[in-house]
């Protein structure tokens, strides 16, 4: 199974409890202002491990959510035949989100 990776892109917060509520925003944003500081992503195929794993690396890192900005990897090969190519894409997999405190 995979594990996240953080790219910090503005302040460290203090880590949150392991229990602590994390708010997770997929088609909307959060309507309270707020500070993006964090990149988090985890390349794993199975969704619900790669959310649990990011909002377990968003507490690590003291953020109060993450909004889900898309997967995070897909891949693709080609194959020349005769004069053209055959091309295969698998689906994306993986998540990419952005971790955010609340001001």
């Amino acid at each position: 199974m995979a594990k996240p990776k953080v790219v910090l892109i503005g302040e460290t917060y203090s880590p949150r409890s392991y229990d602590a509520e994390i708010d997770v925003y997929i088609t909307s944003k959060p309507s309270v202002e707020y500070i993006e500081f964090a990149k988090i992503e985890c390349n794993d195929t199975n969704d619900e491990w790669n959310l649990n794993q990011i909002k377990m690396k968003a507490r690590e890192i003291g953020a109060d959510g993450v909004i889900i900005i898309g997967k995070a990897s897909s891949g693709s090969f080609g194959v020349p035949v005769g004069a053209g190519m055959y091309s295969y894409f698998n689906e994306s997999y993986g998540m990419n989100a952005v971790a955010i405190k609340y001001k």
